[in-house]
């Protein structure tokens, strides 16, 4: 039998229409049928899970739901390319990989970056071409 994991109301900042107040997510092979609208693609830094032809990653659909913004508010102002079901399969995604998407996020701030450039050039090289 497969473990079921309930999520309830995970992300705050939906309207009252638009609450997934529960989604249960097997534990177990994940495969295209689970996720319709979701690929991983290849990046210059590694790979990620986008929205499934779009390079939109997971990540910043999540990172825009964390902000306060809803699904709808996503697909109707900020990315009008993406449908509702896109970024519920984006919000289930997460739910099963949170881990994985929070450690990109993470890894895709500015400090983050700073470090990799400091990492990289060394202290002398990174104020060079950074001017601090």
């Amino acid at each position: 039998m497969l473990e079921q994991v309930k999520i309830t109301k995970f992300i705050t900042g939906y309207q009252p229409e638009e609450i997934i107040s529960e989604i249960n997510v097997a534990r177990s092979s994940i495969t295209q049928t689970d996720y319709p609208f979701i690929e991983i693609a290849n990046f210059a830094g590694g790979t990620r899970a986008v929205i499934r032809g779009t390079r939109v990653p997971v990540s910043i659909v999540i990172g825009y739901l964390l902000m306060g913004e809803t699904p709808k508010s996503i697909v109707e102002n900020i990315l009008p390319h993406l449908t509702l079901a896109q970024v519920h399969n984006a919000i289930e995604f997460y739910a099963v990989f949170k881990a994985q998407i929070d450690k990109e996020r993470q890894e895709n701030t500015e400090e983050a970056g700073k470090k990799q450039l400091r990492e990289k050039l060394g202290e002398e090289g990174y104020r060079k071409i950074t001017g601090g």
